[in-house]
């Protein structure tokens, strides 16, 4: 024990000879300008801990927390790792608490070789690779933490098929982020626990970012064996001019709102914030193709203006045909122009712009269809609050507060698209009033009123085979 550091409030490092006590042998300050006159560097931000570790190959590791400059405003929490002439700064996601440095020894008076660095944050634990050129991280065996995005909705799953876990842990490791050290974890100590259910247990998130992850919840703690990126099939917001039509949203454009998912066919259907349905069809093999997409106006809105020659304009269905005779839509590979009136009105303008180049996709989920609402006269498309898939038939259907739509993700199509009013409103074309099949009338030439003739509302719902007069009635009377 011949020397000691210390840090301090202003940014700076001291270092002290236990022999010379009257002033300190080193300042050192890590993140502060250096001014060439001579005089003192400007104040940083405290500096919360600092760790001095000796090595034998000479230079000593000097890591600490904290001393960043006051000029770096919005800056992430970093630590600081100091070698010989080299200073390297770690951003952190989070808040640093504590960390510690693992050395090959724990004596002090001996050279201590530090080769990993434990940091606990707030909401994770991450360690350092010492050892390696650009101090990686180590991949974490275990997240701490399943709010990496903010989670937004979640579903679970149980008794799954066998297969179905191994599959997409499969798929999951060719995930792998590039960057990790290729060491492996350096903690240990304890036993994992075995799961007391003997059936599969998965839990599906979506999060703010747009990313839906695959857990395993059959063990004691939580396994990602799957994440998803559904953001990447859009274009991001290059300029101010591009963020209007996500006005439905403050923010987080791409968050999960909904999932669906069939564990036996792996038909995975998400809904988004921005009024979109995303398809999603599991692949064993890689792909590079276009996006396929559907835009669906899906509001209701009626004109009160009167035509030219008098006659009244019926209700104007936005969905663009009636119910009675809807006709396919022409699936599109390409982000449709926006279109708006004279006076500036959006108008057939989809709140996300997809992707117009060909998007490679790797092994797992791939994107299937892309199914946007768009906006009707200036007013944005409400967001969706249900959706239902029928793998079987291949058929997605969603709604929200002004109607519903059914589309057949395998021909690209729309089926049925019905506005609220439709469906429960007096001119639903499906609706019929209750009639007994025994009540025979002569045809008219018109439609005919189903108030019209003898027969009252009781009689009318009466069933087929009820009454004394039923001819089965009589014949099972002259047999017996």
């Amino acid at each position: 024990g011949k020397q000691f550091i210390c840090s301090h409030s202003d940014g700076t490092l001291t270092m002290w000879n236990v022999r010379s006590p009257a002033r300190p042998a080193q300042i050192i300050t890590p993140h502060g300008k250096q001014p060439k006159d001579g005089k003192k560097p400007e104040p940083c931000k405290p500096i919360l801990k600092v760790e001095y570790r000796t090595s034998r190959s000479g230079d000593p590791f000097i890591i600490l927390s904290g001393g960043l400059s006051y000029d770096t405003a919005g800056r992430r929490p970093c630590l600081t790792v100091m070698h010989g002439k080299s200073i390297a700064v770690l951003e952190m996601d989070y808040p640093i608490v504590d960390f510690l440095t693992l050395c090959e020894t724990p004596y002090p008076n001996d050279f201590q070789d530090p080769y990993a660095v434990v940091i606990l944050l707030e909401k994770d634990l991450a360690v350092i690779d010492l050892e390696q050129i650009g101090y990686p991280i180590f991949e974490n065996p275990y997240p701490m933490s399943i709010h990496e995005s903010p989670v937004t909705c979640c579903e679970y799953f149980a008794d799954c098929p066998a297969e179905l876990i191994p599959a997409l842990y499969s798929v999951g490791v060719r995930q792998k982020r590039q960057g990790y050290s290729k060491k492996e974890w350096p903690v240990s100590g304890g036993n994992w626990g075995l799961g007391a259910q003997s059936y599969a247990e998965l839990i599906i998130t979506g999060h703010a970012d747009g990313s839906v992850k695959f857990w395993d919840a059959s063990a004691i703690t939580l396994q990602m064996l799957y994440k998803l990126k559904t953001a990447k099939i859009f274009e991001k917001c290059r300029n101010k001019d591009d963020k209007p039509n996500t006005d439905i949203v403050d923010e987080d454009p791409y968050a999960i709102q909904i999932i669906s998912w069939h564990p036996e066919s792996r038909i995975l259907c998400v809904a988004g914030v921005s009024a979109h349905v995303m398809i999603y069809k599991f692949s064993k093999q890689e792909a590079t193709s276009d996006i396929s997409m559907i835009e669906v106006r899906l509001q209701y809105e009626t004109n009160d203006i009167e035509s030219p020659n008098g006659d009244p304009v019926q209700p104007l269905l936005t969905p663009g045909t009636s119910s009675t005779n809807s006709q396919p839509a022409i699936p599109q590979s390409h982000p449709s122009t926006s279109s708006s009136s004279s006076d500036g009105i959006r108008d057939n303008v989809p709140c996300l712009k997809v992707r117009s180049s060909s998007l490679k996709q790797s092994v797992g989920y791939q994107i299937e269809l892309v199914v946007q609402l768009v906006w009707v006269n200036g007013e944005p498309p409400q967001q969706i609050t249900s959706i239902a898939v029928n793998s079987a038939y291949e058929l997605v259907v969603f709604g929200n507060c002004n109607g519903i739509a059914i589309v057949d993700y395998l021909q690209k199509t729309i089926l049925l698209n019905l506005c609220t009013f439709e469906l429960y409103g007096s001119n639903d074309p499906y609706q019929r009033q209750p009639k007994s099949p025994r009540k025979t009338r002569q045809p008219s030439g018109g439609l005919s009123d189903i108030n019209e003739g003898s027969s009252t509302s009781e009689d009318r719902c009466k069933s087929p085979t009820s009454g004394s007069g039923s001819p089965y009635n009589s014949e099972d009377e002259q047999k017996m």
